[in-house]
């Protein structure tokens, strides 16, 4: 009973430390602007695309970080032809939650740039044009013993936005799955921690 009352818990403070985070159009109130470590018992995987056309390729990333903030896992990944914004969104989202099924992680906090994506996972009945991407994703998402789905502006995504913007802006197509983040972002990821503290 101890478990199930701290499991709850946890899924509570996420659930409620993240719940104002939606673009100010959408909610009164501030939305942090920076990186925010997950809470004890979650690790927090921050997701981002980089879409200029359907014609160039799209790029997505992710990055896991513990309560420390300390990167454990990233990945990019380059797709071709994807005709959307929300769908290169979308196909970030599917990426990481693939992966990190796969890693048969239990408590997630998936927080991305895009608000509309999140809601179309939250809402797949009002997104019907992606109902196969989002009943993929849907089911993934139950192999998760608790997760989340969080609203960042872009200065709270900044890692996994550049590890994005590598396959639009350097032209970087290889895909890959790596351990700790990337050498490159070392500086970036340190800020993020620093600034949470």
């Amino acid at each position: 009973m101890d478990k199930a009352r701290n499991d709850y818990e946890a899924w509570a403070e996420v659930n409620n430390l993240n719940s104002s985070q939606v673009p100010d159009d959408i909610a009164d109130g501030a939305l942090i602007g920076k990186w925010e470590k997950p809470c004890e018992s979650f690790v927090k995987c921050n997701i981002d695309s980089s879409w200029i056309n359907a014609t160039v390729n799209t790029g997505v990333s992710w990055i896991l970080r513990n309560n420390f903030g300390e990167p454990l896992i990233h990945s990019r990944r380059s797709f071709s032809s994807v005709p959307t914004k929300l769908e290169a969104e979308l196909l970030s989202f599917n990426w990481a939650i693939d992966c990190l099924s796969d890693l048969r992680l239990d408590k997630v906090v998936f927080e991305s740039s895009s608000y509309l994506a999140g809601e179309a996972i939250l809402r797949p009945e009002e997104f019907l044009v992606f109902q196969d991407l989002l009943a993929h994703i849907r089911v993934k998402l139950t192999v998760f013993g608790l997760w989340n789905i969080s609203y960042a502006h872009l200065e709270g995504n900044r890692c996994a936005h550049e590890i994005a913007l590598s396959v639009t802006r350097d032209h970087r197509y290889q895909s890959y799955i790596a351990r700790g983040g990337p050498f490159l972002l070392r500086t970036l990821t340190l800020e993020d921690v620093k600034d949470d503290t």
